[in-house]
């Protein structure tokens, strides 16, 4: 199932989260969508060489949880703009994005498979026993 997430890159730079997208209106769209979920701050779109380019500050991100079980990696917050910022540094390592962003019992929850685990490499910084 496609997501238009799937269109924007999200990126997180400290206090800032950065997204960016080839596409103008699909970053509006999500720029939008991320206002009405209680982003702050928000630098609107513009061009910067081939791609779109925009940015907020998200008070939510700080509330995310990330659990890791399996090879599942479940992250739980406030809003789902914060869900899918906290879910950029897993997904800039290559973890996909099984199910979600959802809301359940109140608490929005993104499921990301951890395809790294699957292959050797790991993503979410546990190191391998050398002895």
């Amino acid at each position: 199932m496609a997501s238009i997430l799937d269109k924007v890159d999200v990126h997180d730079a400290g206090d800032k989260i950065i997204l960016s997208s080839d596409d103008e209106a699909t970053l509006r769209y999500v720029v939008e969508e991320m206002r009405k979920e209680g982003a702050q701050d928000i630098q609107v779109p513009v061009k910067v060489g081939g791609k779109w380019v925009a940015s907020f500050e998200h008070p939510g991100l700080a509330q995310c949880t990330v659990e890791k079980i399996g090879f599942q990696i479940i992250i739980a917050g406030p809003t789902e703009g914060s869900v899918l910022a906290r879910s950029g540094e897993f997904r800039d390592r290559g973890a996909l994005i099984a199910r979600g962003p959802e809301k359940e019992n109140g608490t929005w929850k993104l499921y990301l498979e951890d395809v790294g685990a699957r292959t050797g490499s790991t993503i979410t910084g546990q190191r391998p026993f050398s002895g």
